[in-house]
């Protein structure tokens, strides 16, 4: 169509033989292949990456091509990627060298874990089958994720401060009805309980290695352990009879597996490995990394090198031996502890490969540590590889032990299959169990249950002016959880590609309250004055715990609050609940004489029998009884009348100090009665 429009605008045809290079140059653009059922496995070492392209046959597997590249610099530690940017660029690399030679466009990959925090966890698990049908292969893969989930789950519940992605796992025994069977397959039975070890890593370590494939355009396909795909190239099913350790040593991490009874039955790892030697010359000769390393691999027998004194030096492999020693004793020293740890007791088999294996008299050094024979303790060879089919220029040796099993593991269907589901904005891969729910997957995302609970804020309780008062606080928000846009619960299922958004729950607001909700505090005017040679608080503040307060502050738990106005004399006097007559600052003052701060009240001369009221008005002193007790209301009410009984049944008003009165209530000095 685009020529057919260029000789329209032109007017030109153009040659055949322009139409031919350029349909010619269409196809070649266009010929690479889908990947299809090639399996494509990458290892992603601390030191290097290395592609493997492989086939399933019908006797085992044939390797298509290999690729390895560096990293350019130190972009992992421990197994474990620091820079993920920098990974991904060697993903590219190698992926790009590959898909070049073998014109072959990969889509998916399948890749293997190490990491600094591997932790397993062993169990058993019941799974209900019908007595009326044989057992199948579908069955017997159902029992075993089944009992991968449950293990999971367990193991979450363990550690739940932290999030962890199961990474392998491998199935220990098999029992049909209580008797152990190697193949229940075309059996019938009730209850298949199925022993397995699975082993955990922590979810960084996972999500950093699928980021970094992720950001070189490939979709994992399967993940798998280091040790586990190892031990899948070395060690068939029909060897684990025998208890057999095999170590894989890498640049970064020693990762153990064991094999006894015709299983995997221990995984083990350590953060001591290739780079410690690497190091040690590095010390040593004083040169950086990248030599340091040339120099360690080095077959030349004299090795030049440039030292960071920028002086030209030369060293044999022999010395080279030498330096690199003690390294060597501590890296078997750990693999050892690793191999006794898993196994209890010294094997009776061990296979050394990775990168890390290559080190001259290493394998001597573990026979030595585990104290069995020279001839038990092998390095990794393309011998010892079963099962593969390589080109026959193709160098295979103990450092591509753990690409080939990976691929042989994916082949086998092995591998784990992550289900990759949005949370938040967040990608989460979950092990695709077909029974993934909301819940589970927030244990890969740091939400945990008790975020989806919400408390309602605390009540604050006081007590204001002697009446008992509770404020509530507001209620939670509760938590929200959306899964492809409508409302969804813990148990909703949930599949690949699906969007969650959880939103926690919110706590409710505690209640509050301050003093200035009650009480108008730009009003409020303390200070002190002595009654009968005793400071006393006067003026009008807010008693809050028997303190007086003049400021605004927030009320708390359990206050007890109330108005005080001890402004005049009278008010003073009543508070203290003193009577009979009073000297202010040595001289008679009327009960309504406002005070102010150093005031000195004192006693005054009059008849301390008598005292002194206000009646509707007039102010005068009143007696007290003949037992000397204070009068009563009733008292004041006869000294108006011969019949107070009919005074008081006439009067609309009848208060004592603004407030109804009662007729027993005492009098004291100060009071204010109005009788009308």
């Amino acid at each position: 169509m685009a020529e057919e429009n260029t000789e329209k605008k032109t007017g030109r045809k153009t040659p055949a033989r322009g139409r031919k290079a350029a349909a010619k140059s269409n196809r070649t653009t266009h010929t690479k292949r889908r990947q299809g059922n090639t399996i494509f496995a990458l290892d992603i070492g601390t030191r290097t990456v290395v592609g493997v392209l492989a086939e399933k046959t019908d006797s085992g597997y044939k390797i298509l091509d290999m690729e390895t590249a560096a990293h350019e610099k130190r972009s992992m530690t421990d197994g474990q990627i620091e820079d993920i940017e920098a990974v991904a660029e060697v993903i590219k690399t190698v992926r790009a060298a590959l898909e070049k030679r073998r014109s072959v466009k990969l889509s998916h990959v399948c890749i293997a874990a190490a990491g600094r925090a591997l932790k397993t966890m062993r169990a058993k698990w019941e799974y209900a089958l019908s007595p009326n049908k044989t057992i199948t292969a579908e069955e017997l893969k159902a029992a075993e994720l089944e009992a991968v989930r449950k293990t999971e789950e367990q193991f979450s519940e363990q550690y739940e401060t932290s999030a962890f992605y199961c990474v392998g796992h491998s199935v220990i025994s098999l029992s049909l009805d209580g008797y152990k069977t190697a193949k229940p397959e075309g059996h019938r039975g009730s209850v298949l309980e199925t022993e397995l070890i699975a082993a955990f890593l922590p979810a960084y370590v996972v999500e950093s290695l699928c980021a970094a494939v992720d950001i070189a355009g490939l979709d994992v396909a399967g993940l798998t352990l280091e040790p586990i795909a190892a031990m899948n190239a070395v060690v068939p099913p029909e060897l684990r009879l025998i208890n057999i350790a095999l170590c894989d040593i890498g640049a970064g991490t020693s990762d153990v597996a064991v094999s006894r009874g015709g299983s995997v039955v221990a995984y083990g790892m350590a953060t001591v490995a290739g780079d410690e030697v690497t190091e040690e010359l590095m010390r040593q000769l004083l040169v950086d990394f990248p030599t340091a390393e040339r120099i360690k691999t080095s077959s030349e027998p004299e090795i030049h090198y440039t030292d960071i004194l920028l002086r030209e030096c030369t060293v044999t492999p022999e010395r080279v031996l030498e330096l690199v020693k003690p390294a060597a004793e501590q890296l078997a020293e750990v693999i050892c502890g690793e191999i006794l740890a898993a196994n209890a007791e010294p094997p009776q088999a061990v296979f050394l490969v990775g990168g890390g294996s290559r080190l001259h008299g290493l394998s001597a050094l573990v026979a030595k540590g585990l104290g069995v024979d020279d001839a038990r303790v092998i390095t990794g060879r393309r011998e010892l590889m079963r099962g593969i089919e390589a080109p026959a220029g193709m160098e295979i040796g103990a450092e591509h032990t753990t690409p080939l099993g990976i691929a042989m593991t994916a082949g086998r269907g092995i591998s784990y299959d992550f289900t990759t589901i949005t949370l938040n904005g967040r990608k989460i891969r979950a092990l695709d169990t077909n029974r993934l729910t909301v819940f589970e997957l927030l244990n890969f995302s740091g939400i945990k249950p008790a975020q989806l609970i919400g408390k309602s804020g605390s009540p604050l309780t006081f007590t204001l002016n002697g009446a008992r008062t509770t404020l509530r606080g507001t209620p939670a928000v509760p938590a929200e959880i959306i899964v492809n846009g409508r409302p969804a619960a813990l148990n909703s299922a949930v599949r690949k590609g699906d969007e969650v958004t959880v939103k926690t729950a919110v706590d409710g607001e505690n209640a509050a309250a301050y003093l200035s909700d009650y009480f108008d505090t730009d009003s409020l005017s303390a200070f002190n004055v002595s009654l009968f040679g005793e400071d006393k608080t006067a003026g009008v503040y807010i008693s809050v715990n028997g303190q007086a307060v003049t400021a605004d502050r927030e009320i708390e738990n359990g206050d007890v609050i109330s108005l005080c106005e001890a402004g005049t004399l009278g008010a003073l006097l009543k508070s203290e609940s003193v009577s009979g007559a009073v000297l202010l600052n040595g001289e008679e003052a009327a009960y309504d004489t406002a005070l102010s701060e150093g005031d000195e009240i004192a006693y005054g001369e009059n008849d301390p029998e008598k005292i002194t009221i206000t009646v509707n008005g007039i102010t005068a002193p009143f007696p007290t009884r003949a037992d000397g007790r204070a009068p009563i209301f009733l008292d004041v009410a006869a000294a108006f009348s011969d019949d107070p009984t009919m005074l008081l049944s006439h009067a609309s008003e009848i208060t004592l100090n603004g407030k109804v009165a009662r007729l027993d209530e005492e009098i004291r000095s100060g009071d204010e009665i109005v009788i009308r």
